[in-house]
């Protein structure tokens, strides 16, 4: 019997093949924390389960175990399916909740629900071990207690509960808490009162124990690895350790702070990638956000990183107070003529409960967003529509796609060839559980098989639809597997449809919660708001688009009995096509010759999928082998 369990959401996707295998790390804490309690039975919920689990499977784990204690660690991103979780376990069992993580702030109105039987402001891990033990700390007005040197003296998680790594080979290692930086648009100082740093002893045995198992990558969750007491002498330790670079090493720091010395020891330990916050170059934004930032130095500093071959990511946010469409203009011209674009993201401002911006938005003439993830709509320098122009500039000027669609995955033949109507579901097999992830909705089903399949079902997952299958029967289905799983997003593949589905029909039969977060996180995908959490994707070999349309796509089915040349792919991107299903009756060997041809010019391409699974797979380890856990494709 599990006494308390730990519950880490992962972000909603709606490539479940790309999804990251998430590690809850911050629950891994916690448990760390009771360890010393012998009578109490602390678990995490399994790391498959958190995310690739859709919402109803994740209902009937917590059912059929019955933890006494159910903690949830809430970012802005699960939020909302955290509370619809945890109102459905009030209603199968008196479960006691505890909630904590990033959107439980004093000032979150969404976290005031009576679902939730204690909130945990800031660091949790002395006070959690604490409700274990006394009854008396549940009481309303109960201080939390000080949490004297318990980071900076306790190890690693991955030492003690024990943690595995992520599926795709990446530790976590967190080596300090607290920023000393003030950024108007961030809650992560005010949640911890004072800079603690983890003793360096410590650090090194989580870069041992990384190097004896099998991790790729470390990655250092400090806010600004710079602001390191020693951090020099650490990096010499680590570059000694990781000397033939077996782990590459990744982490957040100030441009303006790196020097010459500091970017030959970052390269020498193995760091391969530092997020470099720059945000913007107009001096009224900087001001505002009480960000200092050296415009010469940071320039001076990122370019060290990228000679010795450490990825410098630059960050911009759009719609900060004191910016505009021309300052903006601005900053992004001064990225591209320092050459710093080669990585890039561009995100929307967010007023995240506790931040500054959040208190003083009135004053500020900010209109946000309530919903996560809390996106800034219009300011006294920004239109709604000059938000958009904005993404659309950063666009055209980096040469990049800052919301693409999702991947393209339409397999459905496993060890067999066969055709649609008589394909089988695809599913997904961890251990003592099977998950259903691509659904057939054939003729020969009805509703009690549909409400079956639904309560399996991974997040995301897709349904598709033969060319037999009536309209009305999608219309019925849909309900039953949305109204299980509200918060999972999903997608409707149409093959060969008899005619083009009602996208406006499928949405209003459609019982997802909303607004879903991508709902709001995708919002500047297309210009109209509305639906970004279901998909709908057309497969026919039509000569001609004719399904278009937010969150539409139009596949090219190709089933001629050649592969199709590079020019006859062009062709087919030239008429509007998304992408091309490949289906051609031909041997495996005739497949792969053709993936080994094609697969250096992937990225001119339009998405290329596969209708055998196996050989999807193969596709996308040659074309994408940093972007897939291929552990978890089917």
């Amino acid at each position: 019997m599990i006494d308390v369990l730990l519950i880490q959401l992962p972000l909603p996707q709606l490539n479940f093949s790309h999804q990251t295998a998430n590690i809850p790390f911050g629950a891994a804490c916690l448990k760390q924390a009771t360890e010393h309690l012998k009578d109490t039975r602390v678990e995490i919920l399994p790391q498959a389960a958190a995310s690739y689990w859709g919402d109803a499977a994740l209902l009937s784990y917590i059912d059929q175990h019955r933890p006494k204690i159910i903690g949830f660690t809430v970012y802005l991103w699960n939020v909302r399916r955290t509370l619809w979780l945890a109102r459905r376990i009030k209603n199968l069992y008196p479960a006691r909740i505890i909630a904590g993580g990033p959107e439980v702030t004093p000032d979150n109105a969404l976290v005031q629900e009576d679902c939730i039987d204690f909130r945990v402001y800031g660091e949790g891990e002395a006070l959690f071990a604490q409700l274990l033990q006394d009854p008396q700390a549940w009481l309303p007005g109960h201080g939390r207690l000080p949490l004297e040197n318990y980071f900076t003296t306790a190890p690693s998680p991955y030492f003690t509960v024990p943690l595995a790594p992520e599926l795709e080979g990446t530790m976590l290692l967190e080596t300090m808490r607290g920023c000393p930086h003030r950024c108007a648009y961030c809650y992560y100082n005010k949640s911890h009162t004072r800079l603690n740093f983890k003793e360096d002893h410590l650090v090194l045995d989580g870069v041992r124990w990384a190097l004896s198992q099998p991790v790729k990558e470390v990655y250092f969750l400090d806010p600004s690895l710079n602001s390191r007491p020693g951090l020099k002498a650490l990096l010499k330790e680590i570059a000694r350790l990781n000397s033939d670079h077996q782990l590459a090493f990744i982490s957040e720091m100030r441009a303006d702070a790196v020097d010459e010395e500091l970017a030959d020891l970052l390269a020498a330990a193995g760091f391969k990638w530092l997020e470099v916050g720059l945000q913007s170059t107009n001096p009224a934004a900087l001001k505002a956000m009480r960000r200092k930032t050296d415009l010469a130095r940071f320039v001076q500093g990122a370019r060290r990183l990228i000679q010795r071959g450490v990825d410098a990511a630059v960050d911009l946010i759009v719609g900060l107070p004191g910016d505009d469409p021309a300052g903006f203009d601005r900053t992004t011209q001064f990225v591209v003529e320092h050459d710093l674009h080669k990585d890039i993201q561009v995100f929307p401002l967010s007023l995240i409960p506790g931040t500054e911006f959040r208190r003083r938005h009135k004053a500020l003439g900010l209109t946000y967003d309530p919903e996560p993830p809390y996106t800034v709509i219009s300011t006294p320098g920004f239109t709604s529509q000059q938000m958009i122009e904005a993404f659309d500039l950063a666009e055209e000027r980096f040469d990049v796609a800052l919301y693409p669609l999702p991947d393209l995955d339409l397999t459905y033949q496993s060890e067999r060839r066969t055709d649609i109507e008589n394909a089988q579901d695809i599913n997904v097999q961890w251990p003592q559980t099977r998950l259903n992830y691509k659904i057939v909705l054939n003729k020969d089903r009805g509703a009690a098989h549909w409400s079956a399949l639904a309560r399996q079902v991974t997040q995301p997952y897709q349904l598709l639809i033969p060319p037999s299958t009536t309209f009305e029967t999608v219309l019925a289905a849909l309900p039953v597997f949305t109204e299980a799983n509200p918060y999972t997003p999903l997608e409707l593949v149409f093959f060969s449809p008899p005619a083009l589905p009602d996208v406006r029909q499928l949405l209003n039969a459609a019982r997802l919660a909303r607004p879903n977060y991508l709902d709001n996180d995708l919002r500047l995908l297309y210009r109209e708001p509305g639906n970004r959490a279901i998909l709908f994707t057309v497969v026919a070999d039509r000569k001609k688009r004719a399904f278009s349309g937010p969150m539409q796509r139009q596949i090219f089915w190709w089933r001629q009995p050649e592969l199709p040349e590079l020019k006859r792919i062009a062709q087919l991107e030239s008429r509007g096509f998304d992408g091309v299903l490949i289906d051609a009756d031909l041997s495996s060997d005739q497949l792969i010759q053709w993936q080994d041809e094609m697969a250096y010019l992937a990225e001119e391409l339009v998405l290329i999928g596969f209708a055998w699974t196996r050989l999807h797979k193969r596709w996308l380890q040659l074309t994408r082998p940093e972007d897939y856990c291929f552990s978890m494709l089917p």
